[in-house]
């Protein structure tokens, strides 16, 4: 019984020292009329977005590294300079990651579809009402789309005099450009949805809550206090968004944060589970085996194969 104490007593010790939450990945500038909004997105290292649906258009700039989106059907991967769209109403999976030594960064335009609307007939787009919308498929490398996203990272990081100004204007242009860009081929026409859903900086400053956030201290009215949100509109927005609860949301990102973990040998599976803040190494065992039906042991012998599987199941 000492034994065991002691035991649990150095492993929660080594991983309290060790665990140092990190700064937020992204810095962000709206609009007063919130329908535009800007994300500078700089990851900590390698990172898997799981499905999830947002009611605006998101124009995409790789900066470094390597970026990729799957939306309707097709899946499409940029590096240094290029750019995609995020479409309104559609179901994304998208991942960032690190290249040639270079951690990933990105900056993203998110913008209302009514702001689309008033662009519809000078950019000769699809109409988009009630019943249908523009999607932008495809990927282009246009010097000023990178010389935007590279201006508005500038001056988020610097945060000069009058910077709030200039990002404005560097995000309409930055609109512009794409409108311009788009090959007119790689635009369809889709039904429109107009469901409500959680809006994509919410969304983004949410899962970076949940990555960081020890199970023993997340709560969900912590997480609503951060958004500035009720607890009744994040469930429900959130449901609509990703077809998951908050609370599933978060033990999903958890249990993946623990197959990051197995993936070094220093750390025992009782450490991992102190490190994430489950209460005993039986419950992490159990919250495992529920999600994965596999223990972290078994996870662990079958190695980085088994990690792909299941981070995409």
């Amino acid at each position: 019984m000492l034994t065991s104490t002691l035991v649990n007593g150095l492993a929660a010790a080594r991983v309290d020292e060790s665990f140092v939450e990190p700064k937020p990945a992204s810095s962000f500038w709206t609009r007063q009329d919130g329908q535009m909004c800007i994300q500078n997105f700089r990851p900590e290292g390698d990172l898997y977005l799981p499905p999830h649906t947002y009611s605006e258009y998101t124009i995409v700039v790789c900066l470094e590294g390597e970026l990729s989106k799957a939306q309707l059907g097709q899946k499409q991967v940029i590096g240094h300079g290029e750019t995609i769209v995020g479409n309104h109403g559609v179901e994304h999976t998208s991942g960032y990651w690190s290249r040639n030594g270079k951690r990933c960064e990105a900056v993203v335009l998110s913008v209302d579809r009514r702001v689309l609307q008033t662009l519809a007939t000078e950019f000769k787009l699809p109409a988009s009402d009630e019943t249908s919308s523009p999607a932008f498929m495809g990927k282009v490398g246009e010097c000023a789309l990178y010389e935007c996203g590279c201006a508005i990272a500038r001056e988020l990081r610097l945060g000069l005099p009058g910077h709030k100004l200039v990002i404005e204007t560097l995000a309409t242009r930055l609109l512009v450009e794409a409108m311009r860009a788009w090959p007119r081929s790689a635009i369809e026409k889709i039904p429109a949805d107009l469901s409500p859903r959680l809006p994509r900086r919410d969304f983004v400053r949410a899962h970076e809550f949940m990555r960081w956030c020890r199970k023993d201290k997340f709560r969900l009215q912590h997480l609503c206090q951060h958004l500035g949100s009720s607890e009744e509109r994040l469930n429900r927005l959130f449901l609509a968004s990703t077809r998951q609860t908050p609370a599933s949301f978060y033990n999903r990102l958890l249990l993946d944060r623990a197959c990051d973990l197995l993936g070094d040998p220093q750390y025992s599976v009782k450490e991992i589970g102190y490190q994430l803040g489950f209460k005993t190494c039986s419950h992490f065992i159990a919250a495992f085996r529920r999600e994965f039906e596999a223990t972290p042991q078994e996870f662990r012998k079958r190695g980085d194969s088994a990690k792909l599987v299941l981070q995409f199941c």
